[in-house]
Formats: C-alpha cells, sequence, structure tokens
C-alpha cells in the first residue's frame, strides 16, 4: 500500500474511533484533536468555535469550559500526573472523572501514554484519549446502591420443616418477607401442580388430561 493511501486510511481510522483522542508536545500545547473529541467536548458544554489546536493543555483543563462542573475532578491532581508522564516520572495514568452539565451527569475515563520514538528514550509528548463511560458508571452506581441495600445472611438459617417460616428471636416471618427485607429481590406468585391437586382437587383432572396427552 502506497504510503499517502495508507496514511489517508489511519487519518480516517483515527477519526473513527468511538473516544476522543489528543496529542500534546512536551511544553503541553495541544498538538492535534480526533473528531469524536470536537463532538464530546461540544455536548459537555464546550464551544464548537473553540480553538484547541496549539491551545495550552495546562491552562484551558478543566477551568475555562464556562457552566460545565467537573465535580469529581481535582484540577491540581489531574494537570500534576499529565506533568509527570510528559517528564518521564510516571509511566502513564489513568483517570476518572464526571462532568455536570443541565442537571445530567457524564462519566469520562482519561488515559494518558507518553508518546515517545523507538530509536530514541526521549519523550515527544503525550497521547490522551477521552472515553465516554456514562453508562457503565450507571450500572456500577446501581449495583452499588443495591448491595448496600442488602443485608447479609447468616450462615445457617433456621427454618420450620413444615410451614418454612424462618425464626427471628421472638417471632415467624415468612421465607419471602424474610429475603425481601434483605436482598435486592422480589417474589412473584403462582402455583404448582401438586398443590392444585391437594388444594383444588376438582381440578386436578384437567393436569391429569393434559399429562395423558404429553405421553400418547
Amino acid at each position: 500500500m502506497p504510503y499517502d493511501t495508507m496514511s489517508t486510511a489511519w487519518n480516517y481510522a483515527v477519526h473513527a474511533l468511538n473516544r476522543g483522542l489528543m496529542i500534546i508536545t512536551p511544553d503541553g500545547m495541544i498538538d492535534k484533536i480526533n473528531d469524536p473529541l470536537v463532538t464530546m467536548s461540544v455536548r459537555y458544554g464546550v464551544s464548537p468555535d473553540f480553538q484547541w489546536q496549539g491551545a495550552s493543555f495546562f491552562d484551558i483543563m478543566p477551568g475555562c469550559f464556562g457552566k460545565v462542573d467537573f465535580g469529581s475532578l481535582d484540577g491540581e491532581h489531574y494537570l500534576s500526573s499529565v506533568r509527570a508522564v510528559l517528564e518521564g516520572s510516571q509511566p502513564d495514568c489513568v483517570l476518572e472523572y464526571s462532568v455536570s452539565r443541565n442537571r445530567k451527569v457524564f462519566w469520562v475515563l482519561c488515559e494518558v501514554q507518553p508518546l515517545s520514538v523507538s530509536s530514541d528514550n526521549f519523550i515527544h509528548g503525550a497521547v490522551l484519549s477521552f472515553t465516554d463511560i456514562t453508562k457503565y458508571k450507571q450500572r456500577q452506581i446501581l449495583l452499588e446502591q443495591t448491595l448496600a441495600r442488602s443485608l447479609p445472611l447468616p450462615e445457617h438459617i433456621p427454618i420450620c420443616a413444615v410451614c418454612k417460616h424462618v425464626s427471628q428471636e421472638e417471632t415467624w416471618e415468612p421465607v419471602e418477607s424474610y429475603l425481601e427485607s434483605r436482598l435486592p429481590i422480589e417474589f412473584t406468585h403462582d402455583i404448582c401442580p401438586d398443590c392444585i391437586r391437594r388444594l383444588y382437587p376438582k381440578y386436578s383432572s384437567a393436569l391429569d388430561d393434559d399429562r395423558t396427552g404429553e405421553i400418547e
């Protein structure tokens, strides 16, 4: 494949990713960004006319985006981690932060890798990727909330061999309510064929007819 064709294909691939990419120089100047990063930033409230290329990464992150709230992002920690990668004192860094806008919360995963050339040991900048992990974070938060409402069950549960009620100090509690009050579950109720025959014998013949038909 000719170099110019390969270069064009590579360029298309970079802009077709489902995550934002940014390349910064050793002094922190933004050299290149891909289209998904522009789209992502506009969704978070950044002006589509914002001039990324040539701006100082350390001057614009994260305080110049108007009413956008980077609530869970400690700016100094974030920027110092990126600087450490550029300086070579840290091999890479992974940062997770929230972005609040118009009462909506988005979650972003930022990964920073040094940009180096195999022929030398110098760091020529850094590559930053930005991934929207909102739907995964929402599931994680929901799971954590569900687990927080759950109570640990003892290894041995005293249950009546006849009525299946669970012994609770001085009372006996139905097993359904015992489990529902401790676990994020809800029981639905039906009635099995054996109980139909025992409780409603006049209807049991219909069950027996169905079974006979299956055997034939």
